[in-house]
């Protein structure tokens, strides 16, 4: 590699015309060096100046260069070098370092790990005082260890193809569901009494109101991403794997404080309130249960609706046995292209229609969701199913009464004082659902009645998958998913939170699996868990939030708090107990749809 000659700069004082300023003529000693393609030329500069000079710059018609040195007439302004014995620059009062208020000393304050907070962590995770379960947790599994004792009918159509799969396949309505004698529904939005801040939790979920109250209020839809869990370095260790890796969660939920949370007049004091809530939940909950199952079965009907044939086409059968079947007598095709099922379906639909509206809204989200792929269908099946695994728990257990619930309020001044460790958010939470029952069944409680109230968490996953073949050509099969053996970690900070929030000591993990039920298991609440994640959300909202300066990547990666909370996080995961594997259940007398797909 050739050699580049010494560049020289002689220094003599002149006058320059373009900047009225004194330039001067420099000289420039180097040492040869070699020049490397990947990096641009450098030079080693005398004490007089201290300038990096580009091959562009050296080209310029500003420079006159010459064999053995370069003559510099003129200078570009951004190249001269100052007088080692001229006046230093001077930065503006807000633009400095130690100037109260500046950027510099919030992100040192916001990315600077808290002792205490460290101390909170590593504590947490570590078990509770609640009594082990009893080992006969596993024992009512049939040859398939992993599968509950009793069948699921969602098994019979693993293998089965379709376009458009069904959101609702044996899911019942929420409407089914309040119309139970042991489920406690909550009455219309327009029958609560709003004022304070503890009467959100009588707004029915889903609603208008409900999405509104969550402005400038920090719920679990946004909790993982304001603790940093899902930045780029922390959300493999929580085993979220392609999901998380972004900044853009955090932003979220920066924006989502930012916003004005939705207030109310109290028109009444507190007591009055909750009372007058009380007694609008009783009044409609009495009304519901005198009406009775709201798709009542007919004597001697199965109590399904909506059979599309796909049944008997797959029962017992591999997906490849069928195909030569199907080739050969096309007329036996189970679905329709257009996806609209039997005539009988239609019919039975129609009539059913009247007494419930929600049912003609079905098929349309299905079909809305299957034109977003499987990341569609994933979505929205969760939420499609929870009503169904909420009533699946419940009837497991005759003792147990079920709750709606809407939003429930961190009330900050019932904070415990280890939990005080700083300004908060609003903050909030909406479980699945509230549930009382005797748990006594699944711990060695000695005889005595374990009746407890517990929140409720439910995850489905979804048993459809996309085919090979790209665009609306391409199909949807059901498979045969294992619910998880141990909850995710990334699930934590909501259960916590949720509990918190609720008010409970412990809730109830529930994950479903369409063709292998629910495995239900059993999470403590860990106070040292929930004051180290109070810790990482205070900062969050002090140095951010309050401030008005969006959070950078990575915020509070290198903390040691923030390392310590990723930690426990993993062990309060671990430490969840596995209670019981339940089949899927059916609300009595009313009828399921029982089409795989649309």
């Amino acid at each position: 590699m050739a050699r580049r000659a010494p560049i020289v700069f002689e220094r003599r004082g002149e006058e320059n015309p373009h900047f009225d300023a004194d330039v001067a003529e420099c000289r420039l000693e180097t040492l040869a060096f070699q020049r490397d393609p990947r990096r641009r030329p450098r030079a080693r500069f005398s004490e007089r100046a201290c300038l990096h000079v580009s091959e562009k710059t050296l080209s310029s018609p500003h420079i006159q260069a010459h064999r053995g040195g370069v003559r510099a007439e003129m200078l570009p302004r951004h190249l001269r070098a100052a007088d080692p014995g001229g006046p230093k620059h001077v930065l503006p009062a807000t633009h400095r370092p130690e100037a109260a208020g500046t950027v510099v000393d919030l992100v040192s304050a916001a990315t600077s790990s808290h002792r205490a907070l460290e101390t909170f962590a590593d504590a947490a995770g570590h078990g509770g005082t609640r009594p082990r379960p009893l080992p006969a947790v596993g024992e009512e599994t049939d040859t398939d260890e992993d599968a509950p004792s009793a069948r699921c009918p969602q098994m019979d159509f693993v293998g089965a193809r379709g376009r458009v799969p069904n959101l609702y396949w044996h899911a019942p309505d929420e409407s089914q569901l309040r119309r139970h004698p042991r489920f406690v529904g909550l009455p219309p939005t327009d029958a609560v009494t709003l004022g304070s801040e503890a009467s959100f939790r009588f707004v029915r979920q889903g609603t208008n109101l409900w999405d509104d109250l969550h402005a400038g209020r920090l719920t679990t839809g946004c909790l993982t991403g304001a603790l940093g869990f899902q930045e780029d370095g922390v959300h493999r260790a929580l085993g979220m794997g392609g999901r998380g890796g972004s900044h853009g969660p955090m932003l979220a939920a920066y924006y989502r404080l930012r916003q004005t949370p939705l207030a109310f007049d109290a028109k009444t004091d507190r007591a009055a309130e909750d009372a007058a809530n009380e007694a609008a939940v009783r009044e409609y909950n009495e009304l519901q249960n005198a009406l009775g199952p709201l798709l009542p079965v007919a004597d001697g009907a199965d109590g399904a609706f909506g059979a599309n044939g796909e049944k008997s086409a797959v029962q017992g059968e591999p997906a490849s046995g069928r195909r030569g079947a199907r080739n050969k007598k096309k007329k036996k095709k189970s679905l329709r292209r257009d996806g609209a099922g039997s005539d009988e379906t239609r019919g039975l639909l129609a009539e059913l229609v009247p007494n419930a509206p929600w049912l003609a809204r079905r098929d349309p989200h299905s079909r809305a969701a299957a034109q977003r792929g499987d990341g569609g269908v994933r979505m929205a099946w969760g939420s499609a199913q929870e009503h169904g695994t909420v009533a699946t728990l419940m009837l497991r257990h005759p003792d147990a009464v079920a709750e709606e619930v809407g939003l429930c309020v961190v009330d900050e001044d019932a904070l415990p004082l280890e939990m005080r460790v700083g300004p908060l958010p609003p903050m909030g939470a909406s479980p699945d659902g509230i549930i009382t029952m005797d748990t006594s069944a699944w711990f060695d409680s000695a005889g005595e009645c374990l009746r407890e109230r517990l929140v409720v968490e439910v995850k489905n996953s979804s048993p459809f998958r996309k085919g090979p073949g790209g665009g609306s050509a391409a199909k949807f099969e059901v498979t045969d998913r294992d619910p998880f053996l141990s909850p995710p970690a990334y699930h934590m900070p909501q259960l916590q939170m949720e509990m918190l929030a609720a008010g409970t000591r412990a809730g109830l993990l529930c994950m479903q699996s369409a063709t292998r039920g629910v495995r239900v298991f059993y999470v403590l609440r860990d106070d040292k868990y929930v004051a180290a994640m109070l810790g990482i959300l205070s900062d969050f909202f002090v140095h951010y939030v309050k401030t008005g300066v969006p959070p950078p990547e990575r915020a509070f990666n290198n903390r040691r708090d923030h390392q310590a909370l990723v930690r426990a996080t993993r062990r309060v995961a671990a430490s969840c107990v596995l209670v019981e594997e339940i089949a899927h259940a059916r609300l009595p007398g009313e009828a399921y749809d029982e089409r795989p797909f649309v």
